[in-house]
């Protein structure tokens, strides 16, 4: 998305890219020991999914030029090799990416995606399986910060002539003052004028584990959310677990995208995208990153305050499965 972007209203969020546009790794062999390419074979695809071809994976234990990164803010920091439960990672470790609090409550730098903390592979991926594990930050109700995870690019160009830039990114998005509610994402055009004012087309698709509602914005250049729907194997009143990782994962084909997560021991589908108009079909990119959005989005709008203390969002590992 275009680095100038702020989001702070209802459903508009998104992970702004870090840092300034790198060129993907030329050849798959750019990472060692924590950023491994072409490790073997694994799961990929999902429940019900073939097999894919693990050909990137990161243990988070060191950054080794696989991960540009950003923290905007004083207090901010990305720290890889932080330390983790062990019982519930693979090594102990994991990058620890940390939003620093407002303790004005008022200060208008904290607001917005691109007063975030965060991360964005190096290189580009193109159809297959994204997967990480991931612990969620926590905040006060009355706070709220969004966790995300994303496939992103952007190049300002208009390919689909519509008259916008074309944003081409897959959100996967956790609000701790609503903590309930999983919020997914697919953008095809964002632009934002002179004045701040947005222009989009997008699909975003929510769903409330505490009741199992199904919630989705009908207008595809609004932020307005609609309640849809109810599917009881979306309850899960346990989620989400302050202490846990969550793995979480999105299967990414030429015409369909599939966002899934484990909950409670069971690997779960969140949504099946069969809309042409917004399944990208260029290379991405991984972003992990947290920020301040101004609103609540969910149940109903209603304006949220920036944390008073720092917050914390835990990546263990990402991984990358081709087709």
């Amino acid at each position: 998305m275009p680095r100038a972007s702020s989001s702070s209203r209802l459903g508009s969020g998104r992970p702004r890219r870090p840092a300034a546009w790198l060129l993907p790794c030329l050849l798959l062999g750019c990472g060692t020991r924590d950023g491994q390419v072409g490790a073997g074979a694994g799961a990929g695809a999902g429940a019900g999914g073939s097999p894919g071809r693990l050909i990137f994976t990161a243990e988070m234990a060191a950054n080794e030029g696989q991960w540009d990164v950003v923290a905007s803010l004083p207090g901010a920091g990305v720290a890889f090799g932080a330390p983790a439960n062990a019982s519930v990672t693979r090594d102990g470790l994991a990058a620890a990416l940390t939003f620093p609090g407002d303790a004005s409550g008022a200060d208008p730098r904290y607001v917005g995606s691109d007063a975030n903390t965060g991360i964005e592979s190096i290189q580009r991926f193109q159809y297959g399986t994204f997967r990480a594990r991931v612990r969620w930050t926590t905040c006060d109700s009355s706070q709220e910060v969004v966790s995300a995870a994303a496939l992103y690019a952007s190049d300002g160009r208009d390919a689909n002539g519509n008259g916008l830039p074309d944003l081409h990114e897959l959100d996967f998005q956790i609000l701790c003052g609503t903590p309930s509610f999983v919020v997914l994402t697919a953008w095809s055009d964002y632009q934002k004028d002179a004045l701040g004012r947005e222009t989009f087309l997008k699909q975003s698709h929510a769903i409330d584990t505490a009741t199992g509602d199904v919630y989705d914005t009908l207008v595809p250049g609004e932020v307005a959310f609609t309640r849809t729907g109810h599917v009881p194997a979306f309850l899960h009143p346990s989620f989400p677990d302050a202490a846990a990782f969550y793995d979480i994962g999105v299967t990414w084909q030429a015409d369909r995208v599939r966002f899934f997560m484990t909950l409670d021991g069971s690997e779960v589908a969140l949504w099946d995208l069969t809309d042409a108009a917004y399944v990208p079909l260029v290379p991405l990119t991984m972003i992990f990153n947290l920020w301040h959005p101004a609103d609540h989005w969910l149940p109903s709008p209603a304006a949220a305050a920036a944390p008073g203390h720092a917050s914390a969002f835990s990546v263990d590992r990402a991984e990358w499965y081709g087709e």
